[in-house]
């Protein structure tokens, strides 16, 4: 049974690290001033969780916290913590825990140093190393990630004996750049002239194992003393910087995936060396532990100031949208409309409108671009703009269609296109139309009576060349015109069911209102029941139109 302590790193919002000894027990977490570890966010919990155990085993608890604890991203009530286990509470952007265990810290390193056993070096060198380990368990987290990398480099240096020293990270392709070089005398080294044994590095990065290449018979089974002759070194050490292991879970096992190489801890010298100790390994390894640390917060950090940045921007698309959608809708003596959109992400790929064209005369469309995220709205965003400004050339439909067909052609990829619906409505009740390739809009009669649309082309944006072809209705006193997109008759419930045309057309049937909102509404109505709370995953758009007669 182990009589250390088990600890656990504390990751601030702003990315600074520090770690603590998880006492007493059991170890209390949350928002008060009175816990153990008192985290200041108000999204967290005043009681938030405590760990609990002793001797090997040690569990956290969630002590009934508003958002929940999670454990490598599952909440939990009740959870055994193993080494490198992440915790955190259910709020983005906020503190973060890592257990790190029973493992030796560079504390406890720096009490062996000042004790020496048999076969270690002797006190006054120990004494020296325990100085060194002493920096580097002080570093800040006011420092840039360049000086802390640097102090462990110095570090590195010191107990090793060696000449320099060059932290090398990994490239998103896998090539290891030289990021920090350091010389025995504290000062940097240009990365642009550094000379390093190649077959070396290419060894530690293949095995992910340290190499020491000495004087002393530290060499590697395979000898790579070709870079290291024409080098003139005498001694080559190079340990993995790696990330934390990756814990994968599958149908009814759980297993661990070595992490990513984040880059090599790399010394060298001219001169001759000792034989290094097992102490001295062990530092080399602990350092090695603190740059990944090091790398993989500065890392996290950037991560989520980017995130923020990308949610800020895509929170403005979404502004922009809400803009450009009708805020009213024309109301005449004979016409009525009323509609809505609703995006499946925080931007969608849907747009509408309606325009006054004179004479009685009314344009509306209907547009749904292919796909889903920033560049369907991208797109969406361009269709719309194209087809306010042809309404307001009052184009013949057809004309207008091949318009949109080409200019989306001309801006947009291949696999990027539209259905649309446009159509024009007069005062005698007859309606226009053009659909490229857009869900077939459905007609109630004052009757009840239901009879889609069915008329239709290809969409807009796919072939430049293509031709539309303009249809027409008659819509009589009462009725009413309802056009949407497919995430009407896609909306999906928790059992992967879906809305469909039969069940809209059922709706329209039995509808017993009389005007284009109360249709509206009760559309919506009925699709938010019908998925009970399932995510959908694609937009919703819905457009009505009522021909009152002349």
């Amino acid at each position: 049974m182990s009589s250390r302590l088990p600890r656990i790193a504390v990751i601030e919002p702003s990315g600074g690290r520090r770690e603590i000894d998880v006492t007493p027990l059991p170890f209390r977490i949350g928002r008060q001033a009175e816990n153990d570890l008192a985290l200041h966010d108000s999204r967290i919990s005043r009681s938030q969780a405590q760990i609990v155990g002793s001797g090997d085993t040690f569990l956290i608890e969630d002590m009934g916290s508003r958002h929940g604890t999670f454990v490598n991203g599952q909440k939990v009530l009740r959870q055994e913590l193993r080494q490198h286990d992440t915790i955190d509470f259910g709020v983005p952007d906020s503190f973060h825990l890592i257990y790190l265990g029973q493992q030796a810290t560079l504390e406890e390193l720096l009490v062996r140093a000042d004790t020496p056993g048999p076969g270690s070096a002797g006190p006054r060198e120990l004494y020296h190393l325990g100085v060194l380990l002493e920096v580097a368990r002080t570093l800040g987290s006011g420092l840039s990630l360049e000086e802390v990398l640097a102090t462990v480099l110095d570090a590195a240096i010191k107990v090793t004996h060696t000449e320099r020293g060059i932290l090398l990270l990994a490239n998103p392709d896998k090539s290891l750049a030289p990021t920090v070089a350091r010389s025995a005398q504290r000062g940097t080294l240009p990365l642009a002239t550094l000379q390093i044994s190649s077959s070396v590095l290419k060894r530690v990065a293949s095995t992910r194992r340290e190499m020491i290449v000495s004087d002393e018979g530290d060499a590697p089974p395979s000898d790579p003393q070709a870079s290291m002759a024409r080098l003139e070194l005498h001694t080559v050490i190079a340990i993995p910087v790696d990330k934390l292991p990756v814990i994968e879970a599958g149908d009814a096992t759980i297993s661990t995936r070595q992490g990513e190489l984040l880059g090599i801890l790399y010394l060298d010298s001219h001169k001759p060396s000792s034989a290094f100790t097992e102490l001295d390994r062990e530092v080399l390894r602990n350092l090695a532990r603190e740059a990944a640390n090091v790398i993989e917060n500065a890392r996290l950090f950037a991560s989520s100031r980017a995130k923020a940045r990308l949610d800020h921007e895509i929170e403005i698309a979404s502004q922009i949208q809400r803009q450009l959608s009708p805020a009213s809708f024309p109301r005449l003596p004979h016409l009525e409309f009323a509609g809505s959109t609703l995006a499946c992400l925080s931007v969608g790929g849907d747009c509408f409108n309606v325009t006054e064209l004179g004479n009685g005369r009314v344009g509306f469309f209907v547009g749904d671009v292919s796909g889903k995220g920033i560049s369907a709205a991208l797109l969406a965003t361009l269709l719309q703009g194209v087809l306010d400004t042809i309404a307001e050339l009052d184009l013949p439909l057809e004309q207008a269609a091949t318009r949109v067909n080409r200019y989306l052609c001309k801006r947009s990829s291949d696999e990027r296109y539209a259905t649309l619906f446009m159509g024009v409505l007069s005062l005698t009740g007859e309606v226009d139309f053009v659909n490229c390739g857009h869900v077939p809009p459905m007609v109630r009669r004052a009757s009840g009576e239901v009879t889609p649309l069915t008329d239709g082309n290809v969409p807009v944006g796919m072939f430049a060349e293509a031709q539309y072809a303009r249809s027409g209705a008659q819509l009589g006193p009462g009725d009413f015109l309802v056009v949407y997109s497919d995430g009407v008759s896609e909306a999906a419930n928790t059992r992967s069911e879906m809305f469909g045309e039969d069940k809209l057309a059922a709706l329209l049937h039995d509808f017993q209102g009389s005007t284009v909102e109360e249709l509206a509404g009760s559309i919506q109505q009925a699709i938010r029941s019908f998925a009970s709370g399932a995510v959908q995953s694609d937009d919703i758009t819905i457009l009505v139109a009522q021909y009152r007669g002349q």
